[in-house]
């Protein structure tokens, strides 16, 4: 039975490892996602910041610096849309690794549930045979002593 339990306590050790590593890597998906945030706030921040400056323009421009300004304004929209579908991925990857970790955590739980069991069956074993034992001591003594009164 011993050899059994530390069997299944190598296979939980294995499993709370795997626990673990999906526990990195859903660690290593939200700091990418706070990047990401971090970045399409940077984003939206030159984009407003290249509208006011667009629009607080007192010099005449010429067409081309306009087309410029507004192509400035549209490559950031792009940069945003990208930072968005990246986000969006990042956030699906997440979701992914969290129904992962919550099988894993399953896994571990469901074995450990199992080890306590075949302890707990160990233990009443042990006691079982231990009071069997004390039980054959018992009428081992009673017997003797029984004898040697005669009875």
């Amino acid at each position: 039975m011993n050899e059994r339990i530390y069997r299944f306590n190598r296979i939980l050790k294995i499993r709370e490892d795997i626990r673990k590593n999906e526990q990195a890597i859903l660690a290593s998906e939200r700091s990418e996602e706070m990047q990401v945030l971090r970045r399409l706030s940077e984003l939206e921040g030159e984009k407003t910041q290249a509208i006011q400056d667009f629009g607080n323009n007192t010099r005449v421009m010429s067409s081309t610096e306009l087309w410029f300004q507004r192509q400035f304004i549209d490559a950031i929209d792009t940069d945003i849309l990208k930072g968005k579908d990246s986000l969006n991925n990042v956030r699906d990857r997440i979701s992914k690794t969290e129904e992962r970790l919550v099988e894993r955590h399953k896994d571990v739980r469901i074995m450990e549930t199992y080890i306590d069991h075949l302890k707990e069956t160990n233990f009443q074993e042990q006691l079982g045979l231990e009071q069997n034992e004390l039980d054959d001591v018992a009428t081992t003594r009673f017997s003797r002593v029984k004898s040697n009164r005669g009875f």
